[in-house]
């Protein structure tokens, strides 16, 4: 007969049991793409950082950019919208032009008008 010897626990012996095992096989790709990401954001402001170091360095123009002027808007007198003259509908009224945003904004302007004449 053959006695049994007790292995020692470091060598997996039966008077140590070990806890199974975790499944963490999805961990390593998780971290993969965390550390993907992180190096990504990393690279990414390194990149930003150099373009604005070389426009800082870069000379300035010799003029800045002019100013653009305002184009003036006219109210259309019946729907309120404003539009500028070069693409208005303009009727002339009382000695005063008016502008309008559509041919039928200004028919009916010219509508109300004859109306309130009339009556």
């Amino acid at each position: 007969m053959c006695a049994k010897v007790a292995r020692p626990a470091w060598r997996g012996g039966l008077s140590h049991r070990e806890p199974p095992e975790r499944d963490w096989r999805g961990v390593g790709f998780l971290a993969r793409i965390i550390r993907f990401l992180f190096w990504f954001v990393i690279l990414s402001w390194a990149v930003w950082l150099v373009r604005r170091l070389f426009r800082a360095g870069a000379a300035p123009s010799a003029q800045p950019p002019a100013p653009r002027g305002g184009v003036k808007l006219y109210r259309d007198p019946v729907c309120g919208t404003h539009v500028s003259p070069e693409i208005s509908f303009s009727l002339e009224d009382a000695g005063q032009v008016l502008h309008f945003c559509s041919a039928e904004c200004r028919e009916r302007y010219r509508t109300s008008e004859r109306r309130a004449a009339s009556g």
